[in-house]
């Protein structure tokens, strides 16, 4: 935009110098009569030529052009006193291709435009100004003369105004330039030379047409040569000379332009941003140059000739810069002669000098104020007479306009037409002009009924009506508007729907914002609940759009008169508080804050501060008290941060306060100071809800490619490596509570938008506090926060979970829940009565105190509670509530009573909407601004950006409810058009002219359908559509960028003149589109017709240009054939897990391997199994499931009527084992044949597929010892046959497997020689992330392929190659090395086993071969995993245990061996089992215990599990080489019964699962997840569970201590046989938390027992290791010779002493000095050197004595 600007004005400049040359000798050959310098007594006439013309830059040479032309005669009645008068005005346009608007074109190019005799009265009548030193001063017109004409006499007399003396007499202040600048012009003059130093620059602030402005003067002499004949007297031959001076206006530099804006305005993104001024530039810039050729001195001078030249760029977006919209100014004021005085002149200025009223230069806004203040204040202001009182009939022309807009909205055939959306603008426009008198007479009109409409239009004109008052947004209609919704002639749901869309008002003011909180107020609104809501919403929006001027650029009405004070605010704020100290529910103070939060008042910060610290509120309020501040992140950003920083660093907070906190926090876009504070937060952050949402902002924004937080995202990247997270725990990190934001933007334009996703979970709450799903949008440089989000926020919610699931599947003994995995409840009462005893003697025992979930202080009730809210522009619209009061009754039944509905409620349903005819409508604008700006003419452009939307919607829908099935007859016919348009209009009352683009979708869809669902043995959906059979419009696009010229008598516009711009850069893009689609496959034929231009690319920047700035239209219809059918119908059916009694086909695939012909080139660069061949056949052999399932899915579309039925039709069918190890899937299809195909047979389909999947590990280590022993390979199997009279064929094999290459191994290998803690955690890693299926041969063979489906593959193959073109190679076949046969390709893939991200590939084909390195996956990949910690092979028999399944995998986890416990939120402690049985996890906050989980210890490395759950007690323990099951103690070895308490078993891996708790155990470690909802409640070893790692060792007795022993003991259930055993364990042992809590596996056992046996047991000795000593040099690396002492990890020295050592030194650019310090940093043992010579000695520092940590 800039470079644009700077080529605009090098160009102007160097043409003023080309003319300038030219004009040197035409003046010489002027007489010297010609000119003379003014004087008083004379009449100087000149000629005025003006120009305005508007078109799109860089596009097309088409303009619409205005042109004036008109004699102007000065009279200078004194040396002081002037007067100007205008006579022959004749003004022209002309619509049509201008080569250079910057020049004066010739007024026969223009058609002549007829001035009505009071429109040149008024250009005629005289001014008199005062003309001090070339100064325009004190300028007094005609008392009957109108801005509009005023201005264009301001303009001459702008020409006029040159300031060659330098004076400072307009008391115009502006900025000085900068010291930089001013020294650098100082020393560019300094160094001139005599003739350079005949131009002359300066710089003065000057009041000029445009605005109060800094001007640069260039003066440059002309040749000197050209002297006159005869001179004044006064002047001596010297100082008679002729001139050029160019005069600039710095438009960046300017106390006050003469701009009336009207409706929303830029905000600042930040308090550190751009300025505004420059902000609002980026879619507006200007420029004006003048050059003058005056003859004379600075002193005493005669102007000969003036020209102008202005440019006025418009755009929206950045892309917008090479096409934007533009208007030029060109005018010249030509030196005629001298005219001699006349009577009737003098005559005239003694009128005008009776007016006592005196203007500047300055551009007259007299009128667009008095419209703006008419929109502010409407009757109030204007009692008698209104600015529009010259609008006649204005009740007819609304009449007219509303006639005319429901008509082009009731075509069903065409939908809504595509202008219908500017008629709605300019019914608004209307509107807008009228007083309360006719704003009344037009609702009485429509609402009593007009002659001109029928009733079905009346209806739908009342409704538009409501919306255009509201869309309107003036003072008068929201006046009326508010008047008869009190009156109720406006019902309050149907006002509710009008007040959400009052915004982007003109002009807001305080009166229209006290006409709503009266109605808010009002027991109309106020007993309506949604009414009273959006009301409160809406004055908050208004008052912020009214008070948050400090955020804007204010025009000249808001600087005259200040909208709103400090008292508007201090009283808006008070009665909001007011109002809610009086409220008691969560609901209403939210809504009232969130209306604060729209007016983002600085006065309402302290209030909203006292209710953030306020402890007893509810935690939703105060978050929304948090939010709330939204809106002031960029006016007080260091107050938001002072207010919430200390919220988010006090850790005894709710988490989900504190993540709201740094949430709004980050917003404010804060200085390193402040993120380094929360970076230091976040490191020792204990909430892992709070440190996970932290995180992910941290790193999301710290990837931000916005200018304005690019800052921002530096000092995060810091931060977040100072935090060390790596990537193995950031998976682990990222949890409940996070914050993505994925961006869609386009770098080279910097333009865009954002999707935000935010979640925040608390410590009682399963579900998360509150998610938002929000877009922010970048757009010409304009950071707009929260353009669009959608909220959900609850509290409690889960109660209602939990009364649904207690009534389905609760203890009662005639539940149903025998039918449930893992929920059978025991028949039993000697074992129920067990137990309880049990739970009865673990609270006794223990002295275990009840639980309490923590809540605020005033949540005693804790009513669940959850809301959805709408923000759209940061401003929050519609906020939708679910309390128990705003449920419907059938849904309470489910919610508060668990009960499901019955039959009687839904027939309440269906009774309720049978047969009922709706209809509804709306019309609005989704957004609105305009800008009104002076040119250099003096007639006004009104830019102007809109997007009206029309939408409606009718039908009828018919529900029955017939036994297990419901059928529902819908009718719906949706109708919308949406337009955006922008325009860039010249005003005057004479004519009009502009340029404009919109673009318009208009969607129309008539649909009748009926539904059927049958539920029973298997699901059926059925769809039938009735297919309409008269020919409709369904869609119309078009984009038309035009310009136009139009004829106006003020309102009453004439149908305008209007061309199409066509772009020259695109006309060579155009293409004409005729197509149908549709009319031979099922008669359904869409023509698709228009002319589009197409993109150069697919580029962001491209695709807006060609919808910017060329023609488009598209139009579909629907147009109905013999052929068309009157049906169309849609039926699916499906049974699901139905048990097979056919046997698996499993054996079949016996001899898989050497059938498939596989590639085996690659083989050789990994490792690979030998024995594939026996090992899968004997797995095949000895595979026997116990349960095979059969799914069934049938889909099929048909046609009813027309000329031929026809019908597609698909099955599927799929047989599995119960644990998903083999599946066979079976696919049939056929449909019609299809003519314009050749097909006169059906086409068929038939596939059939066999898999059988690898069995995966539960640990590590039983990967490492049982590798061998399971099957480990992907294999698939499939054959496809199809088509119809010619049929096609496919075989594919795929065989997949893990291989290792060479450099994973060697990586292995270096692991495994590091014999360290630090190593197996490493080794432990690396087999963790590569244990998957990365290797997969592929083999397919085919016949008879069609050239069509060849093609395919071939162009899929050359996709596949240009997609890596650089590591892409192609090598063909020769004959002797073709051995491949003729129809068969093979491929292998194989996966990069480190980074997940790249891929080889090998292809062959029977001609080439295709070889692609590192080819780079979309994302991470890690295919069937075969380690999966924890999982057991279990059966899945229904839907219901996948989703639990689910479920209960993304639980939180805690883990317990023989001596270590890593608890629910990551604490990791060692505390050692005893035989006395510890309680690892219990159900802590209700009288009923639901479930306890306890592990004791039998021996050194079996233990014992003891889970009590749903009345029963299950008992697990290691017995003859395998684990035992107990069941109320009965041995229990039936799988079926297993199962139905909820026990998947192995004999190395016991799984027992309910709603509850679920429980892994393999004889000697414990895996225990539970279900979130138990936070807070838990107890027990596995911590209180609250995701807070701080408070984690909380006893029995609900007290929190630091004593790991003691919180041990607490636990242990003590009898007499183990007494002894817990007393010797507790004294021998150690107890103590380990710093490294994520990583349950830092250390073995064994490295542990030596460490302990190196300690004392009275103290925190531990005796040092013997380990190589490394010293390290710029050059070379020395180690000891001999092993030095050294404190192992995590001591440090107690007491040392010196020692002399010798080292022996390598060079440090080897790879064995590298690969030997590695081995020395990591072991703790020495390592072998090449050589015991050392080459120096040093002495060194060694400990004697070591103390842990």
């Amino acid at each position: 935009m800039k470079l644009l600007f700077a080529v605009v004005s090098l160009w102007a400049v160097a043409v003023f110098a080309l003319q300038g040359e030219r004009a040197r000798y035409r003046f010489s050959e002027v007489d010297e009569r010609d000119v003379e310098p003014f004087r008083s007594g004379q009449t100087y006439k000149y000629r005025l030529d003006s120009q305005i013309s508007s078109g799109m830059a860089s596009v097309s040479e088409q303009h619409a052009v205005t042109r004036l032309q008109a004699e102007a005669l000065f009279h200078f009645q004194s040396e002081r006193l002037v007067s100007l008068k205008l006579n022959d005005v004749i003004v022209g346009t002309t619509n049509q291709e201008i080569q250079e608007p910057e020049k004066v074109q010739p007024m026969e190019m223009f058609k002549e435009n007829q001035i009505k005799s009071e429109e040149a009265r008024l250009l005629e009548l005289p001014c008199t100004f005062d003309y001090v030193d070339g100064l325009v001063e004190r300028i007094r017109f005609h008392q009957q003369d109108q801005p509009w004409s005023k201005n264009i006499k301001k303009s001459v007399l702008n020409m006029l105004q040159l300031n060659l003396k330098q004076r400072q007499g307009q008391n115009v202040e502006l900025e000085q330039l900068p010291a930089w600048k001013q020294e650098r012009e100082q020393e560019s003059s300094n160094g001139k030379t005599e003739s350079q130093q005949q131009s002359k620059m300066f710089v003065m602030p000057e009041i000029t047409l445009e605005g109060e402005c800094q001007v640069t003067y260039t003066l440059n002499k002309m040749n000197p040569s050209n002297k006159f004949n005869s001179y004044d007297n006064e002047l001596s031959r010297d100082d008679l000379k002729m001139f050029n001076v160019t005069k600039t206006v710095d438009f960046h530099r300017c106390n006050k332009i003469a701009d009336i804006r009207y409706g929303p305005k830029i905000e600042k993104p930040c308090d550190n941003c751009t300025n505004q001024q420059e902000l609002e530039e980026k879619k507006l810039d200007r420029t004006t140059i003048m050059r003058h050729v005056v003859v004379g001195s600075q002193e005493k001078y005669g102007i000969k000739k003036v020209e102008t030249v202005s440019h006025y760029i418009f755009k929206m977006l950045n892309v917008e810069e090479e096409t934007p919209m533009h208007t030029i100014v060109a005018s010249q004021l030509n030196y005629i002669r001298i005219e001699e005085s006349r009577n009737d002149i003098e005559r005239e200025l003694r009128q005008v000098a009776t007016s006592n009223k005196e203007e500047s230069l300055l551009y007259s806004i007299e009128w667009d104020e008095q419209e703006k203040l008419f929109y502010m204040y409407g009757d109030d202001e204007f009692p008698q007479q209104s600015p529009f009182e010259k609008v006649q009939d204005k009740v007819g022309k609304v009449e007219n306009l509303m006639k005319k807009l429901v008509g082009m909205w009731s075509d069903k055939i065409k939908g809504i037409d595509s202008e219908a959306t500017l008629v709605y603008t300019r019914l608004i426009d209307v509107l807008r002009m009228c007083n309360q008198e006719e704003l009344r007479q037009i609702f009485s009109l429509f609402k009593e009924g007009s002659s001109r409409l029928s009733e079905t239009e009346q209806l739908k004109a009342e409704d538009i009506l409501v919306d255009a008052l509201s869309n309107a947004g003036t003072h008068n209609t929201i006046k009326v508007l508010v008047e008869k919704t009190l009156r109720k002639d406006i019902q309050p749901a149907r006002a509710t729907r009008a007040l959400v869309q009052l915004k982007d008002l003109p002009a807001p003011s305080e009166k229209q914002i006290k006409i709503l909180t009266d109605l808010c107020e009002n027991e109309v609104c106020n007993r309506h609940g949604p009414c009273r809501q959006v009301c409160w919403l809406t004055v908050g929006t208004l008052m912020g759009d009214l008070c948050n001027q400090e955020l804007t650029v204010q025009d000249s009405v808001e600087q005259k008169k200040p909208l709103c004070h400090s008292e508007l605010k201090k009283s808006h704020v008070a009665k909001a508080m007011k109002q809610y100290n009086k409220l008691e529910t969560r609901y209403e103070k939210i809504v009232l804050l969130k209306s604060l939060g729209n007016a983002g008042l600085d006065a309402s910060v302290n209030e909203l501060e006292k209710i953030i610290r306020d402890n007893r509120e509810d935690p939703l309020v105060r978050m929304q008290a948090i939010d709330s501040l939204r809106r002031l992140r960029a006016v007080m950003p260091q107050k938001i941060q002072r207010v919430l920083l200390p919220v988010f660093q006090d850790v005894r907070e709710r988490p989900e306060v504190r993540m709201m906190a740094v949430s709004q926090i980050l917003a404010t876009l804060p200085e390193n100071p402040i993120v380094d504070q929360i970076g230091f937060t976040l490191i020792r952050e204990p909430s892992r809800q709070v440190k996970s949402f932290v995180y992910g902002a941290m790193k999301q924004l710290s990837q931000s490619p916005i200018e304005i937080e690019k800052e921002l995202a530096q000092h995060l990247k810091a931060i977040l490596k100072l935090a060390n997270i790596s990537e193995e725990d950031e998976e682990t990190l990222v949890r409940g509570s996070r914050y993505y934001r994925i961006p869609v933007y386009s770098q080279a334009k910097k333009e865009g938008f954002f999707v935000d996703l935010e979640s925040m979970v608390g410590t009682d709450n399963v579900l998360p506090k509150h998610i938002t799903a929000g877009m922010d949008t970048i757009f010409n440089g304009l950071f707009q926060k929260n353009s669009l989000e959608l909220s959900f926020t609850q509290e409690d919610v889960e109660q209602w979970m939990d009364v649904y699931m207690d009534y389905q599947y609760g203890q009662s003994s005639n539940s149903k829940k025998s039918s449930i995995r893992g929920y059978r409840s025991s028949s039993r009462t000697q074992d129920s009565s067990e137990a309880d005893n049990d739970f009865r003697k673990i609270v006794n025992d223990l002295g275990i105190k009840r639980r309490s979930q923590q809540r605020g202080d005033n949540d005693a009730n804790n009513s669940p509670y959850a809301m959805f809210s709408i923000r759209y522009g940061d401003i929050d619209y519609a906020v939708l509530p679910l309390e128990e009061e705003f449920l419907p009754s059938s849904l309470k039944k489910i919610l508060t009573q668990g009960q499901q509905p019955t039959i009687r409620d839904l027939e309440n349903l269906i009774e309720a909407a049978q047969g009922r005819p709706f209809r509804a409508q709306a019309a609005l604008n989704i957004l609105e601004n305009s800008v009104k700006i002076p040119t250099s003419a003096g007639l006004p452009i009104r830019v102007w950006h809109v997007i009206p939307m029309l939408a409606s919607i009718e039908g009828q829908v018919k529900p029955q409810f017939r036994g297990s099935e419901l059928q529902a007859e819908v009718k719906i016919h949706p109708m919308v058009s949406i337009t955006h348009l922008k325009r860039v209009e010249v005003w005057s009352p004479i004519v009009n002219s502009g340029v404009e683009s919109t673009r318009t979708v208009s969607v129309n869809l008539p649909l009748t359908s009926n539904v059927q669902i049958r539920k029973d043995s298997s699901k059926t959906f059925k769809w039938t559509v009735e297919v309409p059979q008269k020919q409709f419009r369904v869609l119309n696009f078009q984009t038309l960028p035009l310009t136009y010229t139009s004829e106006i008598e003020w309102t009453q516009q004439r149908t305008p003149v209007v061309k199409r711009i066509e772009n020259k850069n695109l006309l060579q893009r155009a293409q004409h589109v005729e197509k149908v689609y549709g009319k031979h496959t099922f008669g359904m034929p869409l023509k698709v017709n228009g002319e589009v231009h197409i993109p150069h690319s697919a580029k962001y920047e491209d695709v807006v240009k060609t919808l910017m700035s060329t023609e488009n239209h598209i139009h579909i219809e629907f147009q109905p054939t013999e052929e068309t059918p009157n049906q169309i119908v849609l039926s699916a059916q499906g049974s699901f897990f139905q048990q097979s009694s056919e046997g698996s086909n499993h054996r079949d695939l016996k001899g898989f391997h050497s059938k498939s012909r596989f590639d085996d080139e690659m083989s050789q660069y990994y490792e690979q199994d030998e024995d594939n061949e026996r090992k899968f056949n004997k797995f095949l052999d000895d595979f026997e499931p116990s349960k095979m399932y059969k799914h069934n899915v049938q889909i099929q579309l048909e046609t009813v009527g027309g000329r031929n039925d026809k019908n597609a039709q698909i099955e599927i069918e799929a047989t599995c084992d119960s644990q998903n190890r083999y599946a066979k899937v079976q696919l049939k299809a056929k449909r019609s044949p299809l003519q314009y195909l050749d097909e006169s047979n059906q086409w068929t389909m038939k596939a059939e597929a066999q898999v059988v999947l690898p069995e995966v590990h539960s640990s590590i280590r039983q990967y490492q010892q049982q590798q061998g022993e399971k099957q480990q390979k992907f294999v698939a199997q499939a054959q496809c046959e199809w088509g119809s009279e010619h049929k096609q064929k496919i075989n594919l094999n795929i065989n997949g497997q893990q291989a290792r290459n060479q450099k994973w191994r060697q990586q292995i290998d270096e692991v495994e020689r590091l014999n360290t803690p630090q190593g197996q955690k490493l080794r432990q890693q690396m087999i963790q992330k590569t244990a998957f299926i990365n290797k997969y041969d592929i083999s397919a063979e085919f016949e008879g392929l069609r050239p069509e489906t060849k093609n395919a593959f071939n162009s899929l193959a050359t996709l596949l190659k240009s997609w890596n073109f650089w590591n892409t190679k192609t090598e063909l076949k020769s004959g002797r090395d073709n051995q491949q046969r003729d129809g068969q390709i093979t491929a292998t893939i194989v996966i990069d086993p480190m980074t997940h991200e790249h891929a080889n590939i090998t292809l062959k084909t029977p001609v080439e071969i295709v070889r692609i390195d590192s080819l780079s996956l979309p994302t991470k990949v890690k295919p069937f995993k075969l380690v999966k910690p924890g999982q057991v092979q279990k059966s899945v028999d229904s839907f219901s245990d996948i989703v639990r399944d689910y479920a209960t995998e993304e639980r939180q986890e805690c883990k317990v061996n023989s001596r270590k416990v890593r608890s629910f939120d990551d604490v990791t402690f060692k505390a050692p089992l005893t035989k006395c049985y510890s309680v690892l996890a219990k159900d802590c906050g209700s009288e009923k215990p639901r479930f306890a989980v306890l592990l004791k210890k039998i021996n050194d490395q079996e233990k014992a599990l003891k889970v009590i759950a749903n009345g029963d007690r299950i008992e697990v323990q290691p017995k003859d080489g395998k684990l035992a099951v107990k069941i109320n103690g009965q041995h229990e070895q039936n799988q079926d019964t297993l199962q139905e308490y909820g026990i998947d078993y192995s004999k190395n891996l016991v799984r027992i699962a309910n709603r509850d708790v679920t429980v892994r155990f393999d004889g000697e470690e414990a895996s225990v997840k539970i279900s979130a909802s138990y936070k807070n409640t838990q107890c027990g070893l596995c911590g209180h569970y609250n995701d807070d790692s701080e408070d984690d060792f909380r006893m029995s007795n609900d007290e929190m201590t630091n004593d790991i022993k003691s919180f041990h003991k607490s636990y242990s259930v003590v009898d007499d046989e183990c007494r002894d055993d817990l007393e010797e364990t507790h004294r021998q042992q150690e107890y103590k938390q380990l710093k490294n809590s994520r990583n349950f596996y830092d250390q073995s056992e064994e490295d542990e027992q030596q460490q302990q046996r190196r300690r004392t047991n009275d103290n925190d000795e531990t005796q040092p290791i013997e380990k190589t000593e490394v010293l390290e040099y710029n050059h070379k690396i020395c180690f000891s010779v001999k092993p030095v002492k050294a404190c192992p990890e995590d001591s440090y020295p107690q007491q040392t002493k010196e020692q002399k050592v010798g080292f022996t030194c390598l060079d440090r650019s080897s790879s064995e000095a590298r690969q030997l310090l590695r081995e020395a940093r990591r072991s703790t043992r020495p390592v072998e050197l090449p050589t015991n010579k050392p080459s120096f000695v040093e002495t060194i520092t060694v400990p004697s004595a070591c103390v842990v940590y």
